[in-house]
């Protein structure tokens, strides 16, 4: 089975473990529109450098974050002028320059890892995120969407011709996953780069949507599934399968999300702690939505 999960941060390593349990070729696509912290650092010294931050997260989550690599790359400097930079993304930095794509400089980190997996960016290009809360006021950057408590909508500027390789997996693909993670900074951020939601919509495979197991503080402070999935209905995304967390099974709500369009609704235990996913719960969840008929 081929498998697609797209999004960044730690939702988008947790979906992943679950996936190398049950897929045969995965394929990370990562968000580039972040602007804050190292990455936004980056970006100010560079304006045409896309967000590097979860594109080296996703490597150290693949390679192990205890290993060598993965301990570099995760890093901190901790004192001068570079306090703050993930050594990783100064490594990734280096070989964008040397590269001259951040596609081509994740295949050269990734060979370095011994990685089987595929690790792409949503774009080349330096994204950013612009969005609109409730009363119209406009929310710029991705730093802007995370905070406001009533975002109406986001989308993803440029307009730059699409990453082949990264539409292309999506329309081969048996199993596309999103999330979990930041609704809006993270699964739509990633969604709505050039081109990946057209091939969302043609992708031949099955496209889940894993759910938090909480809203998150601000962006979906207020938000349950079916408000979730009428978020991302509105930006032209519809599921044909959603993974919701029940810790029991009398605790099953029968979220009807028909009226979306979603096929199916798979309502179990998705963690041992209800703080984070457990990769092996979301290997089995992830398992049978792939078998499931679009």
């Amino acid at each position: 089975m081929r498998a697609v999960a797209l999004g960044g941060g730690h939702g988008l390593g947790v979906s992943l473990e679950a996936l190398r349990m049950i897929a045969d070729e995965v394929t990370a696509i990562v968000g580039v529109a972040d602007n804050g912290g190292s990455s936004g650092r980056l970006r100010q010294l560079w304006r045409d450098c896309p967000a590097l931050g979860d594109a080296r997260l996703t490597v150290s989550n693949l390679v192990g974050v205890d290993s060598g690599l993965g301990e570099l790359l995760e890093y901190r400097f901790q004192t001068g002028e570079l306090a703050g930079h993930a050594l990783g993304n100064l490594v990734l930095f280096g070989l964008l320059e040397k590269t001259g794509s951040l596609d081509a400089a994740l295949q050269y980190l990734g060979s370095l890892g011994n990685l089987h997996e595929r690790v792409l960016p949503a774009s080349n290009a330096a994204l950013e995120l612009r969005g609109v809360d409730r009363s119209g006021q406009p929310l710029l950057g991705q730093l802007a969407v995370h905070w406001s408590p009533s975002v109406a909508r986001v989308w993803v500027v440029p307009e730059v011709p699409p990453l082949a390789e990264a539409t292309k997996e999506l329309m081969m693909a048996d199993l596309v996953v999103l999330g979990p993670g930041s609704l809006y900074t993270s699964v739509l951020a990633t969604a709505l780069a050039p081109g990946l939601l057209a091939a969302l919509e043609e992708t031949r495979g099955v496209v889940v949507f894993v759910a938090n197991l909480a809203p998150q503080e601000a962006e979906t402070r207020d938000y349950d599934e079916e408000m979730t999935v009428h978020a991302l209905m509105d930006h032209g995304i519809c599921p044909d399968v959603v993974l919701v967390h029940r810790a029991r099974p009398s605790e099953a709500s029968s979220v009807d999300l028909a009226r979306y369009g979603v096929m199916r609704v798979w309502e179990g235990p998705l963690s041992d702690d209800g703080v984070a996913h457990a990769p092996p719960l979301l290997a089995q969840a992830l398992d049978w939505a792939a078998h499931a008929q679009r």
